[in-house]
């Protein structure tokens, strides 16, 4: 097409004139630099496609992989909410155990409120800083449960170890004669004690109750404590047989 244009223009150039004659040149040049630029657009274009094509083939695997990763993130999407159900339903199951355990608790503090005017003097005096820390009968717990069933299990434990075995105080004790005395108390468990003031001059026996012990002087015990208290302390090495009033249950 355009070699037939050139002929065309070339063929008739001698019925026009110089004028006419430039125009047509000038329009030629024109029209041959914009063929020019149209081939350099479309060899641009080539280069460019190519290119586009190699850029789509990349995004088109990186989506692929994309959507394998979107594919993966969904089954563990997936796997994390049935994990997720799983600790939901664990956590309720632990609410559902610290409430048991708060109630447990509870009543085992109320019945040590209740218990301590059972125990022994000095048990009681050394669970002191535990008793202190157990909440008031009426009142709300302030410490954690790790912390409240430590205490609870403190008392029990030291309260059952002093229930195995015979323990021998020195206690202030109203005597028979009206005044306060130093006396020796020995202890055999949580059931029953006797007591003996220096030198014998007085002496009886003890046991536990509503409002803490009971104590009653049997001035006639006097011998008997003494020597039980000389075989505890390992004075007296010959075994034998001490008769000495034990109270259980209010039954003597």
């Amino acid at each position: 097409m355009n070699r037939f244009l050139a002929i065309l223009l070339f063929g008739i150039s001698p019925l026009f004139g110089s004028e006419e004659l430039d125009l047509a040149r000038a329009t030629l040049k024109e029209w041959v630099s914009v063929e020019k630029s149209i081939s350099r657009e479309k060899e641009a274009w080539r280069n460019k496609k190519a290119t586009v094509l190699d850029l789509i083939a990349v995004f088109e695997k990186e989506s692929e992989v994309l959507r394998g990763r979107i594919e993966a993130t969904g089954d563990g999407l997936s796997i994390s909410n049935s994990r997720r159900a799983e600790l939901v339903e664990e956590e309720v199951g632990i609410d559902g155990l610290r409430d048991s355990i708060e109630n447990f608790l509870g009543e085992m503090e109320a019945e040590l409120h209740d218990l301590g005017p059972w125990l022994p003097k000095p048990l009681f005096e050394k669970l002191g800083p535990f008793y202190g820390r157990l909440p008031a009968s009426s009142g709300k717990a302030s410490l954690g449960i790790a912390e409240r069933m430590q205490t609870v299990v403190g008392i029990l434990s030291r309260v059952h170890k002093f229930d195995e075995k015979i323990t021998l105080s020195h206690e202030l004790r109203d005597l028979s004669d009206g005044k306060k005395g130093e006396v020796q108390a020995l202890y055999l468990g949580l059931a029953s004690a006797y007591y003996l003031a220096p030198s014998g001059a007085d002496a009886g026996v003890g046991s536990p109750g509503l409002t803490g012990w009971q104590w009653e002087s049997v001035p006639e015990l006097a011998d008997r404590i003494e020597e039980a208290i000389a075989v505890y302390e390992g004075r007296q090495q010959e075994a034998k047989f001490l008769p000495l009033p034990v109270e259980i249950g209010g039954v003597e």
